[in-house]
């Protein structure tokens, strides 16, 4: 389902089973940001230089072909909205969202992050795409079925022949957590025990690529279209950053669904 590349040294795992489409997952490798951030990190904001940033994401658009826009983000809040790109030209959101669709060929769309599950939708009957940020309160919220619900809304797609990649993000072998999610969790979803492990009486693992797979396939992803990587971003800090892993002190990695 995914194989992992490089070029001009860049390093990203790419989908392979898209046709009509590229899902890409970057890795730290091949920018050139300074320790703890190095090297490729394309996140603004998180103390990093700002225009080492800005030559990352343009090395990165180049290596990769993704146009001379680059890639079109969203600012992250953790929530449930969804962005609906319908002009390529229209300028980067000032309120926040946590996934963003388009139905524009070539106009790549991507969300950052360091742990948290980046997700990324491809509808091939009606050409469209989404890129989603799934952090423990969006996993919770169902910011993944959200985003599915949005590209039926706005593009007729069938939730039952969507494709669906959940990609590298912290696994259930390293996130622990309390009551302060738990507790949201129970309340969300009657299923919440068979995605936790307790470990103490106020300790839980939380498996997000699990909860996210369940969020999917409640909003009628099928099960055999949905594919969970499962790489986990704290136990390879050699390819990917964590913000969990390195004490918050992370760069970030761009997920990008574009349609070609």
């Amino acid at each position: 389902m995914f194989v992992y590349r490089e070029s001009s040294g860049i390093g990203y795992y790419e989908v392979t089973a898209w046709a009509g489409a590229r899902g890409l997952f970057t890795t730290r490798k091949g920018g050139e940001s300074l320790p703890p951030y190095d090297s490729l990190n394309l996140g603004a904001g998180g103390g990093d230089d700002a225009a080492t940033v800005e030559r990352n994401r343009a090395r990165l658009a180049d290596a990769l072909g993704l146009g001379p826009r680059g890639v079109r983000t969203v600012s992250q809040v953790h929530g449930s909205d969804v962005y609906v790109l319908k002009d390529i030209g229209t300028p980067r959101p000032v309120t926040g969202f946590d996934a963003i669709i388009t139905d524009i060929p070539g106009a790549a769309v991507g969300v950052l992050t360091a742990d948290c599950v980046p997700i990324l939708l491809y509808d091939p009957a009606n050409r469209a795409v989404a890129a989603v940020h799934a952090g423990w309160a969006g996993t919770i919220k169902g910011i993944a079925g959200h985003a599915v619900e949005a590209m039926a809304r706005e593009y007729g797609t069938d939730p039952s022949l969507l494709m669906a990649v959940v990609g590298p993000s912290i696994g259930p072998c390293c996130y622990e957590v309390d009551e302060k999610v738990v507790g949201p969790l129970r309340e969300a979803l009657r299923d919440w025990p068979d995605l936790v492990v307790q470990t103490t009486p106020e300790k839980w693992r939380f498996d997000l690529w699990k909860t996210n797979r369940m969020v999917l396939e409640l909003a009628g992803v099928r099960a055999d279209n949905i594919s969970v990587m499962s790489l986990c971003t704290a136990c390879n800090q050699d390819k990917f950053y964590s913000h969990r892993g390195s004490g918050g002190k992370a760069g970030r990695m761009l997920a990008v669904a574009v349609l070609t």
